[in-house]
């Protein structure tokens, strides 16, 4: 994450009195911050854009982005952070949207794989996030085992175990 540093003729002007210190700072670019390429890279990460890839992160069920996982931090994340800073230095306008994401949207998809699932976060069709969630292990459910009464169940003693079919029809033995 590239953090835009002040030019010396910056210092001149503040100096003078000509300019305020947040005019005259560069605004955080999809560029400075993802790789990223074309008409995207050079726009200034904009609210409309963060508030989008925050839907979009929340709207994939199951997702834990990175951040709530113990994990690095989200697409959404570093936008809303860097829609903030961009306003601030009036860079965009509260509630605007960047061109690129107007244009080709901002959307986020999930692969799954053995073991989890690959979670990819596009911004006009560019990868700006990725991160693997992993399937929580199955465990043996063995309350519902004892709520019916069946825990250290033999082969022999359920109706259905070893092969053969269960059905309600089974003859109970006494």
């Amino acid at each position: 994450m590239a953090q835009p540093q002040p030019r010396s003729e910056d210092h001149e002007l503040q100096a003078k009195g000509n300019a305020p210190a947040a005019a005259q700072q560069d605004p955080i670019k999809y560029g400075d911050a993802f790789a990223v390429n074309g008409e995207l890279a050079g726009q200034p990460i904009a609210p409309r854009d963060a508030a989008d890839m925050r839907s979009a992160e929340d709207s994939v069920p199951g997702v834990q982005v990175p951040q709530e996982s113990g994990g690095g931090f989200s697409a959404a994340t570093f936008m809303e952070s860097a829609a903030a800073y961009n306003e601030a230095v009036g860079a965009v306008r509260p509630g605007q949207a960047s061109d690129a994401a107007a244009k080709h949207g901002i959307n986020v998809t999930q692969n799954a794989v053995p073991g989890g699932r690959i979670v990819t976060e596009f911004v006009a069709g560019q990868v700006v996030g990725q991160y693997a969630v992993a399937e929580a292990p199955a465990q043996q459910d063995t309350a519902g085992a004892k709520a019916a009464g069946r825990e250290g169940a033999g082969h022999d003693d359920a109706p259905g175990a070893c092969g053969r079919p269960a059905d309600a029809t089974a003859a109970r033995r006494d």
